[in-house]
């Protein structure tokens, strides 16, 4: 079922379904900005050993959070050229 959602409603969901993961974690999105509670669940998840799939659009990652995000032995980062829809 597809949901049209806004900031919050957004934000919401992406917790919930962070959250809830067991097995593995899929975010594409063409803008890559964490927020520190998202930073601190991706944390939580990669201690559990899930495996985190990052696909990102556009390249203006912050060199602080790429490093943060490479040095998690369970995320993968994968960047995509012309990406643009979002998926969680």
């Amino acid at each position: 079922m597809v949901q049209v959602l806004n900031t919050t409603g957004l934000n919401y969901q992406l917790e919930k379904t962070i959250t809830e993961a067991e097995e593995r974690i899929i975010l594409i999105s063409p803008y890559l900005k964490l927020s520190n509670r998202i930073k601190e669940l991706i944390e939580d998840k990669n201690r559990l050993k899930v495996d985190i799939r990052i696909v990102y659009g556009k390249s203006e990652l912050n060199s602080k959070e790429y490093e943060w995000l490479t040095n998690l032995p369970f995320v993968r980062l994968s960047f995509c050229k012309n990406l643009h829809a979002k998926l969680y």
